[in-house]
C-alpha cells in the first residue's frame, strides 16, 4: 500500500502555555528511524518503494534514505531488485517482476551502514471489484459554522461474495475542468486541476453478516470553488487488507485525526510490519503490503447537478472600466473592448481571467471532450 509521508508526521512541538511556564516534551532517541512505504500488485507496471528517515523533533518532514539496496523476495526465494530513481525512491522493472495473486512476498532493505530490515511475509490479496461509485447532494455547515455549503458526497460500494476480504482501504484522485468567467484568450480559457486524497480511508465489514461495504463516504465536494462548475471526475482505487494491515492503517488514521494533544498517542507507537532481525527493539515505521487493485471512475457534469446552488465568484463586481488609451490595471485582463462604442475597456482581475492560477492547460488523456 502506498503510504505517503504526509501520513507519518513527526512528533510536533507541543507547547502548553500557562501562567507559570511552558512545557516541551522530550523527543527521546527517535530520530533517524527508517520509514518504509510501498506495495506490490499484479499490475504490469513499475512498483515503488519509498525510504526515508525521521528528523529531530525541531525539524519538519522526512529525509530521503539514499543508497540502500531494496529487494522483494518471492516465495521461491528469488530476489527482485528495485533501482533508486530519485533520492529515496526505488522502482522495480515491470519487465522482470509482476506480482501474482496468492503468492507471498517479503521486502528486504539494506542501508548503507550494512543493517538489514525485513518485512513480515505478506500474501498478495485479491481485491473484489468496486460495485458502484455515486454521489448524493448534501448541504453542510462550514467549519466556522457560519455558512451553509451546497455540494455532493462521493459514496462507494463493494462486496465480496466469498466473504474473504472484510477489510478495505481506499484512495481517490479527482480532476476537474476550470473555465474562468472572463478568459484573456481562447487558448487559455480552459484548465484542469488534479488532486489526490490526503486522508486515510479504511472500511470494514467484519461486524456484518455479509462482506459488503455500502454507502461509504470518500469525500465531500462543495460548489464553493471550481470543482463542480463544469466537469468533474473522480477515480477510486480499492485495496484488500488483512487484519494486521487494517489495524495499522486504522491506528494511523486515528493518529492523523487527533495528533496535537500531549495526551494523544505518538507517531512512534504506530509501527508497521518491518523488522530488524538483529535488533527486535529497534523501531521501524511504515508498512509493506501486497494486493490487487480495483479501480473505477465516474464523471459528473454541471448539467447533472441542476439542483445545486453556486455562490457568486465576485468577478462581475470586480470589473474595472478604463477609458482608452489609459493604462489597464496591472495584472488585469481585457474582458470587453470599446463597450457599445464608448471607447471604454473593461478589465477583469487575474482570478477571473487566468485559469492557470488554478490548474494546467494540459488536458487529461481520459477527459471525455
Amino acid at each position: 500500500m502506498k503510504l505517503s509521508s504526509k501520513f507519518l508526521p513527526l512528533i510536533p512541538c507541543i507547547l502548553f502555555y500557562s501562567c507559570i511556564e511552558s512545557f516541551e516534551p522530550d523527543s527521546g532517541n527517535n530520530e533517524n528511524l527508517l520509514v518504509v512505504e510501498g506495495y506490490v500488485s499484479d499490475r504490469p507496471e513499475s512498483y515503488t518503494i519509498r525510504l526515508s528517515q525521521t528528523l529531530p523533533l525541531e525539524e519538519k518532514g522526512l529525509m530521503p534514505e539514499t543508497g540502500a539496496v531494496v529487494e522483494v523476495v518471492d516465495k521461491e526465494g528469488t530476489m527482485h531488485l528495485f533501482e533508486e530513481m530519485t533520492p529515496g525512491v526505488y522502482d522495480s522493472d515491470p519487465f522482470c517482476f509482476v506480482g501474482i495473486p496468492g503468492d507471498t512476498y517479503q521486502l528486504k532493505v539494506t542501508r548503507t551502514n550494512g543493517v538489514t530490515y525485513m518485512s513480515d511475509p505478506v500474501v498478495l490479496k485479491k481485491t473484489p471489484p468496486i460495485d458502484s461509485i455515486h454521489y448524493e447532494r448534501d448541504r453542510r455547515i462550514t467549519p466556522s459554522d457560519t455558512v451553509l455549503q451546497d455540494g455532493i458526497k462521493i459514496l462507494v460500494g463493494s462486496h465480496d461474495p466469498e466473504s474473504a476480504t472484510r477489510y478495505y482501504r481506499y484512495e481517490w484522485t479527482e480532476t476537474y475542468e476550470i473555465k474562468v468567467p472572463y478568459p484573456e484568450d481562447i487558448a487559455v480559457s480552459v484548465c484542469y486541476n488534479t488532486r489526490t486524497n490526503t486522508s486515510i480511508l479504511t472500511a470494514t465489514s467484519q461486524s456484518l453478516r455479509e462482506d459488503r461495504i455500502s454507502q461509504f463516504e470518500l469525500k465531500y465536494v462543495t460548489t464553493e470553488s471550481y470543482e463542480l462548475r463544469n466537469m468533474y471526475s473522480i477515480v477510486v482505487r480499492q485495496y484488500a487488507l488483512d487484519e494486521q494491515a487494517f489495524a495499522y492503517w486504522s491506528q494511523l488514521q486515528k493518529l492523523s485525526e487527533t495528533l496535537g494533544s500531549l495526551f494523544d498517542p505518538q507517531p512512534y507507537s504506530v509501527t508497521g510490519n518491518m523488522r530488524n532481525p538483529d535488533d527486535k527493539d529497534e523501531i521501524v515505521l511504515g508498512y509493506f503490503d501486497a494486493s490487487t487493485i480495483s479501480e473505477k471512475r465516474i464523471f459528473v457534469s454541471r448539467a447533472d447537478l441542476s439542483e445545486l446552488t453556486y455562490p457568486d465568484q465576485g468577478c462581475y463586481w470586480n470589473l474595472v472600466t478604463v477609458r482608452s488609451p489609459a493604462v489597464a490595471p496591472i495584472g488585469y485582463c481585457l474582458a470587453t473592448q470599446g463597450l457599445f462604442g464608448s471607447g471604454e475597456n473593461i478589465y477583469a482581475p487575474p482570478k477571473c481571467c487566468n485559469c492557470t492560477l488554478y490548474g494546467t492547460l494540459q488536458k487529461p488523456t481520459f477527459w471525455p471532450r
